[in-house]
């Protein structure tokens, strides 16, 4: 008998797509051991066998797009003799009646626990009855490849988004001469990764959301200062401004919010979130209760969550259930402005641009004299639909005081 192979449930994920198969057919593996490895709409992810097995057939390719419960392989328990699993794969005799393949036909007649959701039917109309990954359909219609001439390499003749692409670069004839292309006029296709695609569709329902950005400048004379003492050794200029955050956070909690149709969700504790670059695209991992964390606990937790974003090494349970986040592009080099779209359902965002060195007039005795000190200019983004000017510029009054606290 055998038992079927299911993409997990990791979290608030929906759709997966298969990268890499560890183990083979027919190959035995342990518990602990990685079967295959995925890539999820918030990172890639190994999927590990929870007990012994033999894994008795691929039912999906690499590069294969599917939703969560969704049935990628077949196993069979250790031990099972390599005829016994050959007579358990061997598909249903075709009835008569059948004019065309149904999507059950190739799979093999005997299954355990019947009752489990079945793998999402894949469309094989317009390739003449065989399989084709979701993502050779798209590359297909991109390049206006007709699938009926595509010459499928993978199980079963299952044409990937490989095959596309080379029966795409193959000289198809012209109705009409035309001339050469001029030199760097061809460009490459890159597919979008499920990563990408969830930013791209993330950014566009940010931007419906009624936003508003407030700034206000800060003089960080008295927080380099303390960085320089006892009280910030060790601690980060960006854990220094998310500990004031956090504090300006616990006494103006409508920042520290999410936003739904019937009403606001406030929140006791601080999940903050960090947007990190990474070459994949951008992550929002969450530092959890970050509140009872020091500037000092909150350079660490941040360091490690951003090695392990740059690592790709996040579990989606990583990035879910913040409640306020700070984007620090100032790091990458000298940005003037930190405005940014939100990260819905949260309703605030603190950016932070590059620090500069610049004239101030300060106060001496009774006249006033110039000094160059280090000035950062915050950026607070917010859903106006949650939040009006006044507690949003309250909350940076708030953050300004403690950060220029002597």
């Amino acid at each position: 008998m055998l038992n079927e192979l299911r993409i997990p449930r990791m979290g608030s994920v929906e759709n997966a797509r298969l990268l890499n198969w560890r183990v083979q057919e027919g190959e035995a593996y342990e518990p602990g051991q990685v079967l295959y490895e995925i890539e999820t709409d918030k990172t890639s992810v190994e999927v590990e066998a929870e007990g012994p097995g033999v894994l008795a057939r691929h039912l999906a390719a690499v590069g294969d797009e599917f939703k969560v419960g969704d049935r990628i392989g077949l196993w069979a328990l250790p031990g099972t003799a390599p005829a016994t699993l050959r007579a358990a794969l061997s598909p249903q005799p075709m009835r008569a009646s059948e004019r065309a393949p149904s999507p059950s036909s190739t799979l093999p007649a005997a299954v355990s626990a019947p009752g489990l959701h079945a793998l999402r039917p894949v469309s094989r109309d317009a390739a003449g009855g065989r399989r084709v990954s979701p993502l050779a359909r798209r590359l297909a219609a991109q390049n206006g490849v007709d699938l009926a001439t595509v010459t499928g390499t993978g199980m079963g003749g299952k044409i990937s988004g490989k095959d596309v692409l080379a029966a795409s670069a193959k000289p198809r004839p012209a109705p009409v001469p035309v001339s050469p292309p001029r030199p760097g006029s061809d460009g490459e296709i890159v597919p979008h990764s499920l990563r990408r695609r969830t930013i791209a569709q993330r950014m566009v329902e940010a931007a419906a959301i009624p936003t508003l950005t407030a700034d206000m400048e800060v003089d960080l004379t008295a927080l380099f200062a303390r960085r320089r003492s006892v009280e910030g050794n060790g601690a980060s200029v960006l854990g220094m401004i998310a500990e004031a955050a956090i504090a300006a956070l616990l006494q103006h909690r409508r920042l520290n919010a999410h936003w739904r149709e019937d009403a606001m969700v406030q929140f006791g504790a601080v999940h903050l979130g960090i947007a990190v670059d990474t070459p994949e695209g951008l992550v929002v991992p969450v530092v959890r209760n970050a509140e009872s964390l020091n500037a000092r606990g909150l350079t660490d937790a941040i360091a490690a969550l951003a090695d392990k974003a740059r690592a790709g090494t996040l579990r989606p349970q990583d990035m879910e259930g913040g409640t306020f986040t700070i984007s620090n592009p100032g790091s990458m080099g000298p940005v003037v402005r930190a405005e940014a779209l939100l990260n819905p359902p949260q309703v605030a965002l603190l950016g932070l641009p590059g620090i500069v060195r610049a004239p101030v007039a300060i106060k001496d005795g009774d006249a006033w004299a110039m000094a160059v000190r280090p000035l950062l200019r915050l950026s607070l983004s917010f859903d106006h639909r949650a939040l009006d000017g006044g507690p949003v510029i309250a909350f940076l009054n708030t953050l300004k005081a403690t950060l220029e606290r002597p």
